[in-house]
This record gives C-alpha cells, sequence and structure tokens, in this order.
C-alpha cells in the first residue's frame, strides 16, 4: 500500500497537536496518524451523527492517552479523502481532551463546528 499523505484541516488542528501537554502524548498521537499513513487508513473509528455535534459519519475518530493500558482522554478526529473508498489523503480537523458531554469544547463539538455542521446555528 502507498504512503497517504497526512494534512491538517487548519492552523488550529496542527496547533492543538503541538498544544499536547506531554512528549509522550505527542509521540502516541504521531504514531497512530503514522499507522493511518502507511498501515490502515480506516485505523479509527467511524464517527456518527449527533444533534449536539452535526453528521460527523465522514469522520473517524482515534483514541490516545500516554499510556496504553489506561481508558484514553484524547481524540484525533480525522476524515479520508476523496472518500473512504479510494482516499488520496487523510486530513486531521481536531485532537484534544474529550471532555465530559455537554460542554461547549468537547472535541466532537469542536469538529462539528469547524467544519460548519453544527444544527440550528444562528448566524
Amino acid at each position: 500500500m502507498a504512503r497517504l499523505p497526512v494534512e491538517f484541516f487548519d492552523p488550529t488542528a496542527k496547533q492543538q497537536l503541538l498544544d499536547l501537554p506531554s512528549k509522550a502524548l505527542k509521540r502516541r498521537a504521531l504514531e497512530l496518524l503514522a499507522q493511518v499513513s502507511k498501515e490502515n487508513p480506516k485505523l479509527g473509528k467511524p464517527c456518527g451523527f449527533a444533534f449536539s455535534t452535526g453528521n460527523l459519519s465522514d469522520c473517524r475518530k482515534l483514541y490516545f492517552d500516554e499510556e496504553r493500558d489506561v481508558d484514553p482522554r484524547y481524540r484525533i478526529i480525522y476524515r479520508l479523502l476523496p472518500d473512504e473508498d479510494g482516499p488520496s489523503k487523510a486530513e486531521v480537523i481536531r485532537i484534544g481532551l474529550k471532555v465530559p458531554y455537554g460542554d461547549e469544547e468537547q472535541i466532537y463539538r469542536q469538529v462539528g463546528r469547524a467544519l460548519d455542521r453544527l444544527l440550528g446555528r444562528v448566524s
């Protein structure tokens, strides 16, 4: 399999990687993105639809933390473009903590906002 380029959706996504609070977290995130690039573009679990986030069914999520044997607190949300059946690149949309449901900065809401998919938005 040819190497799939991994790109960032916007500067915020790249900065979120750089802002991870430890070297271990950055290393783990980069390891997962390398697996997506080199071995398995569909490594992440599919996202879906929720009223709080909008339709993220074209996105995938990877779970990670500093240690592999703990319940992972962090998420990488990415999508395969132009589509999952024939991807030419993986695009990282957001990286960060999955915070408790209902919090405005929940990682999945960040993705919905970035992709302009939140329902009922007043512009």
